[in-house]
């Protein structure tokens, strides 16, 4: 089965996160896309983000070890890597995405985010989300799994 790169990127601000509703797919989803030729998934979930909203983005540092040497140097590491399954579907056939999924908060906040919203914990049980993005949110929003990241980089 093909498999592709893709990144994510869960935008926080205020304890809120940013969706918007898939045209495609009927759910509600983070900002993200596909890794393009000669770009880094940290690079892919910054572009995805810009263009999809128009934000600016900064990680929230994961980071436990950073390299700058001759011939290596550490990117910005991933929250979470999920592989997922994506069934056929009008045409496209059966493939995997390889999804490099980072926390990130705004440097600046704008009026106009093309669609996407902000969204409390206790507004995302109305939501049809997809199970994984449910799971992520909810560790993250409604069990205090900011406070933890908040201390390193706060999101407001």
């Amino acid at each position: 089965m093909e498999r592709q790169f893709t990144a994510t990127a869960y935008v926080f601000h205020d304890n809120q996160v940013l969706l918007h509703k898939h045209a495609k797919l009927g759910k509600w989803l983070p900002p993200g896309g596909h890794v393009e030729a000669n770009e880094t998934p940290p690079e892919a979930a910054i572009r995805e983000v810009k263009e999809e909203t128009g934000l600016d983005i900064e990680f929230i540092e994961q980071e436990n070890l950073k390299i700058n040497g001759y011939n290596a140097v550490s990117m910005q590491r991933p929250f979470l890597c999920l592989l997922e399954n994506i069934p056929e579907h009008k045409g496209v056939a059966a493939h995997e995405h390889m999804d490099f999924v980072y926390l990130a908060k705004p440097l600046e906040l704008k009026d106009e985010l093309n669609g996407f919203r902000w969204f409390r914990y206790e507004e995302l049980l109305e939501l049809d989300l997809f199970p994984d993005v449910q799971e992520v949110l909810r560790l993250l929003l409604k069990e205090n799994g900011l406070e933890a990241l908040q201390a390193q980089a706060p999101l407001s």
